[in-house]
């Protein structure tokens, strides 16, 4: 596993619990360390302003740490639609989530996940993650990701 990687999936660990007071130790951690873990440091500190309820100054920060070398613009979709999850905004998470997938040859699971959680948090939007888990990635995906939709929803 790859060091960005890895701190990814720690920080949206750290965000999916709740934890902005980690997040932020992680943030300057990641921002002091080295300029390679530049973008994990902003995302950190976004995903805490997100759980603040803050999805305009979150989105602001995570756009700090985006250079032309990475995220990818699917990473980064994906990760604006996790701040507008993590601040209630679940039909706009479902709309980033839409950039990140369309016409992709692979989804990532994270992304279909987190389509189906805004699913069970807020039912009327099933058909949208619905279209959303049609939109992209290989055909068993495609079914795969259209079905925990269906089970979120019922």
């Amino acid at each position: 596993m790859t060091a960005r990687r890895g701190y990814g999936d720690e920080t949206w660990r750290l965000a999916r619990e709740g934890d902005a007071a980690a997040l932020r130790k992680a943030a300057d951690l990641l921002l002091t360390d080295s300029d390679d873990l530049n973008y994990d440091g902003h995302r950190a500190r976004a995903f805490a302003l997100a759980l603040d309820g803050d999805a305009d100054e979150a989105l602001g920060q995570l756009n700090e740490g985006w250079t032309d070398e990475w995220p990818f613009p699917s990473a980064y979709a994906t990760d604006v639609a996790r701040i507008r999850f993590l601040a209630g905004h679940y039909d706009k998470a479902l709309d980033a989530l839409l950039v990140a997938t369309r016409g992709a040859e692979r989804v990532d699971t994270s992304v279909a996940e987190l389509a189906t959680e805004c699913v069970r948090r807020e039912p009327a939007l099933a058909g949208r993650a619905f279209r959303i888990a049609l939109s992209g990635g290989t055909a068993w995906q495609r079914v795969e990701n259209a079905g925990a939709v269906l089970r979120a929803r019922f």
